[in-house]
């Protein structure tokens, strides 16, 4: 349900343009990871240069052809582009949420943190919240995490 709230109103989010918006005042407008243009749903998970290379990643993961994506909804409708199984393509989606919410979080970091986070962060943390995620809420009880981090869909 969380992907269709911002597939449809992507505005609700708390990027620093909608912030602006909004009159909040706020230091920057400008992306946290890379600084070069202004912070939108849009730029902050498909122009980003953070972004580009955690869908690479992500991609490589997955043994799938890379990501063309030039607006959130290409994100959500992913998994959709490819010859897989249902199945393959409900984890893909899943996966997909999961590293949107990582890349969220990583932006997070490095605002209220001031750390440094990079696409293998990300890509680690998706890998890690995606084991968790398969392993204890789906009937992949047996899946293992050494051939998980090789290849996201080795137990289909």
């Amino acid at each position: 349900m969380q992907h269709y709230v911002l597939e449809s109103k992507p505005d609700r989010l708390t990027t620093r343009s909608n912030l602006r918006r909004r009159n909040v005042n706020i230091p920057s407008v400008l992306c946290p990871f890379c600084e070069d243009q202004e912070e939108s749903v849009e730029y902050l998970f498909t122009a980003c240069i953070m972004a580009n290379k955690v869908w690479s990643g992500f991609s490589g993961w997955c043994s799938a052809p890379p990501l063309f994506i030039f607006d959130f909804k290409d994100i959500m409708e992913a998994h959709n582009f490819s010859n897989l199984s249902n199945k393959a393509k409900k984890i893909i989606h899943g996966l997909v949420i999961i590293t949107c919410w990582c890349i969220w979080k990583g932006k997070s970091e490095v605002i209220f943190n001031e750390s440094n986070h990079d696409s293998q962060d990300i890509l680690g943390e998706v890998k890690s919240t995606g084991f968790g995620w398969l392993k204890y809420r789906s009937s992949f009880k047996h899946i293992r995490w050494v051939e998980w981090c090789k290849y996201s869909l080795y137990m289909l």
